[in-house]
């Protein structure tokens, strides 16, 4: 495999490439390709890169495909394009998960041969675990940028006001329309927008494409559509044209929302990804910058939100109930302990008790786990009902509905609704009391007025019903 240098002298890149010691290959981009999975292909090989990528010698040709020899990877091909197009060596560290380890990539670029076709050397170290001195050969702007988000991770007390910081100043780096960084709640199959910046001050709101199920579904897929690639990069329109064949929802949805290009970048600790960092609409003049300072960002945002997101997840199971998924006694006592402290903070209170009707002797009869399932039953009708309400399991078989901030017709018109699941034949009732307060009563005679209002509710049942009294 000869090519031409000038002066009638030709380079041997089948020779060259078997004088490196390491991992090594030369690529080609091929100018007449018909198909554009063919454009890119393995022009020569040494050893060691064939016994990398699981081939023999002999089943070694030139340029074949170079998804011959490893998954097809957008990453890969932005890289191999830029090289060769502006004639820049390009270097990468980045966690490649298709094969659990640490890659330290450089390319060089080649001369091109007589028909246009462009050549670059592509070589790499494995290692199974990041290397820090490798991670810190970057350039002054990465650094620069990097440090900023490390200080901030260790200055501000208040976390999500620093992710914000840093969202924003990662935007301004790409020079893009947007920034976010987003968490997958894969027990409730939904997304959490943890933080964004837009070049607008545009924020996204409940109705927005983000906090949609099928938005979830979509980024579920980003795994799938990835195929083990450290991010996913979108810098032109034919590129942008390519997720369709991957993904068509997802590709709808960049186009409806007016991107133009992307670039993202998984959060994962080990091999569990659990969210995502992503800019919209850059520079594309600064890719390679791009690249480096986003993959080094979400290498160490991808252990500081884990520890955000396990934290805030502990927090929620302090404050659930476990049998029924409301909140529990804990998370009741202390809103009641800040309605107590601040009742200015609402305008108005509607607070609900319900309880359970014949829990005693279904347990007495039929054992606990029967009573459990009737509770359970009873927090399904609750919810029902008050969907969106603060729900606390109050006690055994108690449970209270706080709402706040409505008017006393819309609060009445809740307690009728909640009044006609309480009473449905064959399945568990329960007794309800209420009180609603727009003015000034603290929020222990509140409860008082509904407690009250229930035990009467209740003594009225058990006459009606006497075989279920405790």
């Amino acid at each position: 495999m000869f090519f031409r240098r000038g002066s009638g002298e030709f380079m041997d890149y089948a020779k060259l490439i078997n004088t490196v010691r390491g991992i090594a290959c030369v690529v080609s981009l091929r100018k007449s390709a018909s198909a554009a999975g063919d454009m890119i292909t393995i022009a020569a090989a040494n050893n060691n890169y064939l016994a990398s990528v699981g081939k023999s010698e002999e089943e070694f040709a030139p340029n074949r495909p170079y998804s011959y020899y490893i998954a097809a990877d957008p990453n890969f091909e932005s890289l191999v394009n830029n090289c060769i197009s502006e004639k820049k060596i390009a270097h990468q560290y980045v966690n490649a998960g298709l094969y659990k380890a640490w890659l330290d990539i450089y390319m060089i670029p080649l001369e091109d041969d007589e028909e246009g076709n462009g050549y670059c050397l592509f070589t790499y170290e494995m290692t199974a675990g990041s290397d820090s001195d490798r991670m810190v050969v970057i350039s002054p702007t990465t650094a620069y940028q990097v440090l900023k988000t490390c200080i901030k991770l260790r200055e501000n007390d208040d976390f999500k006001a620093t992710l914000d910081s840093i969202v924003k100043d990662i935007r301004k780096q790409c020079e893009s329309d947007g920034c976010s960084i987003i968490l997958t709640d894969n027990r409730r199959r939904k997304i959490d927008m943890l933080c964004f910046d837009s070049i607008d001050g545009f924020r996204p709101i409940e109705d927005d494409v983000f906090f949609k199920p099928e938005f979830y579904r979509i980024v579920e897929n980003w795994k799938n559509v990835m195929a083990g690639s450290n991010c996913y990069i979108i810098t032109n329109e034919e590129e942008l044209k390519a997720v369709e064949a991957k993904d068509e929802k997802w590709y709808s949805s960049l186009v409806y929302s007016g991107v133009r290009t992307l670039v993202l970048y998984p959060l994962r600790v080990g091999e569990n990804n659990y969210g995502y960092i992503f800019v919209t609409n850059f520079n594309v003049e600064k890719t390679s910058l791009i690249r480096e300072v986003m993959e080094l960002n979400s290498f160490i945002l991808s252990a500081e939100v884990e520890n955000y997101r396990m934290h805030s997840i502990l927090e929620e199971m302090s404050k659930t109930d476990m049998l029924t998924g409301v909140l529990n006694r804990n998370a009741m006592n202390q809103r009641m302990s800040e309605l107590r402290d601040r009742r200015d903070s609402v305008r108005s209170i509607g607070l609900i008790i319900a309880d359970v009707n014949g829990l005693k002797a279904v347990n007495d009869t039929l054992g606990h786990l029967a009573g459990d399932e009737i509770i359970k039953k009873t927090a399904i009708r609750i919810r029902l009902v008050f969907e969106g309400r603060e729900i606390y399991r109050a006690g055994g078989d108690e449970f209270v509905i706080l709402v706040t901030d409505v008017n006393k017709s819309d609060f009445e018109s809740l307690v009728k609704q909640l009044a006609f699941f309480a009473v449905i034949p064959g399945e568990p009732s329960f007794s309800i009391g209420s009180c609603y307060d727009d003015t000034d009563l603290g929020i222990r005679q509140i409860l008082h007025h509904a407690d009250t209002e229930m035990y009467r509710n209740k003594e009225e049942y058990y006459r009606l019903h006497p075989r279920e009294a405790r």
